[in-house]
C-alpha cells in the first residue's frame, strides 16, 4: 500500500494504490501564492490543505510518496574509477563540485550507478536545492505525515512511460516538463514557464520551438544514435486533457503524439493525464509490468539526515518495546541483583565517558590532519600548474594569440565566455548563451574554421532565475566546450 502525493502552485493531488491496482484518488485546490517556482511559501497552509485531502479521501497517512511540481534542480552523469563502496560518497561529492552550477553545500544529494564498462562505472547524480526540501519536509509535518520517499517528478514521469525511447511533456498550467529518454535512460530533463497572459496556441508554440532544440542538441551531441521522427512524444498534465493542445502539437511534430498511460491497474473513470505523475511515484515501489531496456533512476532526494532521523525513532521504539518486555519477564530474578547492576552501570558509564572524549580527540586529529592534507595537496597542484602555465606561456606565445583568435572570432553576439583554459593540444571553453541553440551554433561556427580535430560540446546546464528589481525571471544557459586541436 503507498499514497503518493504530488503538490503544484494551484492544487494537490493525491493517489492511493495497493498492490497494483489503483483504489482512490483526489484533489485539492491551492490558494494563489502558497507554492511558487517549486518552493512551498507556507507550509503550514499547504499542510492543512494536504489533512483536509486525506480527511476527504479516508486514505491512511503511511508510506506516503512526495514530489513537487516546478522544483528546481540540476543533475549530471559521472563517470568514476571502480572503488570500495566506502570511498564512493566523497568521490562522488568531490565530482559534484567541480562539475554542478551550484555549490554542493546548498544541495542535497543522490545518485545511482547505471552501468559502466572496464574501470569505470557511470553515475546519474542529481541535485535538489536544501531549502527546497526542507520546507517540504516541513510541509509534511504539518499534515503529520513521516518523510517517507520524495522524488523528481520527470523522474517519475520517465518511469510511468517506461519506454526505450521517448519524448514526454507535461502540460499544467504553470510549468511545462520536458523529458528526453534515449537508450533507455532520462537523458535530458528541463522545465519551461508558460508566459503569462498568454494564450493556449501561443504556449504550445514556445513548447514546440524547445522540443525541436532539445531533440537537435541531443541528436548533435549523439550523432551515432540521434532520435528518430518513429519516437513517441507522450503527453501528460491538465492541459493535455483538452484535445486541442495535442492537435497543435501533432501539427508541427513528425513524432506520433499519444497520451501517456502507465502500466498499473486502474479504473476507467480515473483521469490518467491528471495523475500519471502521481503512478509513476507509486511505481517506485512497484515492478514494471512491461519489460524494456528502460533503466528506472529511481532516487530518494530527501537527505540522509531525514532518512537517519526516521531510522532512528524507529529503532528506539523497538529497543524500548525490548526493554519493557524483559523488564516485565524477569522482575523478581533480577531484583536481587539489582545493587550489582547498579555499581556495574556507573562504572561502564565512566569508561564509556572515557571513551568517548578519547574517540572525540582522535576525530578532532584526525580532521586536522586530512585538512592540512587537502591543503598542501592543493597548494602543491596549484603551484605546478602556475609552473606549466608559466612553461607553457614561454614556449608558446604565438600559439596563445591564435588560440585567443580563434575562440573569439566564432563566437555569436548572443553568448559571452566566463573562463578560456588552454593546454598545449586543448582548448576549454565555459561560457554563458541565451539558448542551446547558441551553443550549436558557436560549436558550428568553430568547426567551420578548419584545422581543428574535434570540436565537442562538454555540458550545458539550464537554469531560471528571478531579476533583482522586477518579477519577470531570467532562463541561464551555462556551457563547456573543449577543442582538440
Amino acid at each position: 500500500m503507498y499514497v503518493t502525493l504530488n503538490i503544484s502552485a494551484t492544487s494537490i493531488r493525491l493517489l492511493y494504490v495497493k498492490g497494483r491496482q489503483v483504489k482512490k484518488w483526489g484533489s485539492m485546490p491551492l490558494a494563489p501564492g502558497l507554492v511558487r517556482d517549486g518552493l512551498i511559501l507556507q507550509p503550514k497552509a499547504v499542510g492543512a490543505a494536504i489533512n483536509d485531502l486525506f480527511k476527504s479521501t479516508k486514505v491512511p497517512k503511511k508510506q506516503v510518496i512526495t514530489s513537487v511540481t516546478g522544483l528546481s534542480f540540476t543533475y549530471r552523469i559521472l563517470s568514476l574509477p571502480r572503488m570500495k563502496s566506502a570511498l564512493l560518497e566523497e568521490a562522488i561529492q568531490r565530482a559534484a563540485r567541480k562539475e554542478m552550477p551550484l555549490p554542493v553545500e546548498e544541495l542535497y544529494l543522490s545518485w545511482q550507478a547505471i552501468g559502466g564498462e572496464h574501470d569505470e562505472l557511470d553515475f546519474f547524480v542529481l541535485g535538489v536545492p536544501r531549502n527546497l526540501v526542507d520546507a517540504v519536509v516541513k510541509t509534511l509535518a504539518e499534515a503529520e505525515i513521516k518523510p517517507y520517499l520524495m522524488d523528481l517528478k520527470p523522474l517519475a514521469l520517465a518511469r510511468a512511460a517506461n519506454r526505450d525511447d521517448a519524448l514526454i511533456v507535461d502540460l499544467e498550467p504553470d510549468y511545462f516538463d520536458i523529458v528526453l529518454v534515449a537508450d533507455g535512460i532520462p537523458a535530458i530533463m528541463h522545465t519551461i514557464t508558460p508566459r503569462g497572459g498568454a494564450n493556449l496556441e501561443d504556449s504550445i508554440q514556445r513548447l514546440i520551438d524547445e522540443l525541436s532544440k532539445t531533440v537537435e542538441f541531443y541528436n548533435s551531441s549523439h550523432p551515432e544514435t540521434p532520435l528518430g521522427s518513429t519516437t513517441p512524444l507522450l503527453l501528460t498534465g491538465e492541459l493535455s486533457v483538452d484535445a486541442t493542445a495535442g492537435k497543435l502539437i501533432q501539427a508541427e511534430m513528425e513524432n506520433p503524439v499519444e497520451l501517456l498511460v502507465p502500466s498499473l491497474n486502474f479504473p476507467s473513470d480515473l483521469p490518467v493525464a491528471l495523475y500519471a505523475a502521481n503512478m509513476g511515484l507509486a511505481l517506485k515501489r512497484v515492478p514494471q509490468k512491461r519489460a524494456t531496456r528502460f533503466q528506472d533512476i529511481n532516487l530518494n532526494i530527501l537527505s540522509v539526515e531525514y532518512k537517519a532521523r526516521v531510522l532512528q525513532v524507529s529503532w528506539q521504539f523497538v529497543l524500548l518495546s525490548l526493554v519493557l518486555a524483559l523488564a516485565i519477564g524477569f522482575l523478581f530474578p533480577m531484583y536481587r541483583l539489582r545493587n550489582e547492576a547498579v555499581v556495574e552501570t556507573i562504572r561502564l558509564q565512566a569508561e564509556l565517558g572515557g571513551i568517548s572524549q578519547e574517540l572525540h580527540q582522535a576525530r578532532l586529529d584526525s580532521d586536522q590532519a586530512k585538512q592540512i592534507e587537502d591543503t598542501l595537496g592543493k597548494i602543491t597542484a596549484d603551484l605546478e600548474a602556475l609552473k606549466q602555465g608559466h612553461r607553457y606561456i614561454l614556449s608558446k606565445r604565438g600559439n596563445v594569440a591564435s588560440n585567443l583568435e580563434l575562440v573569439t572570432t566564432a563566437i555569436p553576439a548572443e553568448a559571452y565566455f566566463t573562463s578560456i583554459e588552454m593546454d598545449t593540444d586543448q582548448i576549454t571553453i565555459e561560457g554563458e548563451a541565451d539558448s542551446p541553440l547558441t551553443v550549436i551554433d558557436y560549436v558550428r561556427a568553430l568547426e567551420a574554421q578548419g584545422g581543428l580535430s574535434e570540436v565537442r560540446i562538454a555540458g550545458i546546464d539550464e537554469s531560471t532565475e528571478a531579476t533583482e528589481t522586477t518579477e519577470a525571471e531570467v532562463t541561464r544557459i551555462t556551457f563547456t566546450i573543449v577543442i582538440t586541436k
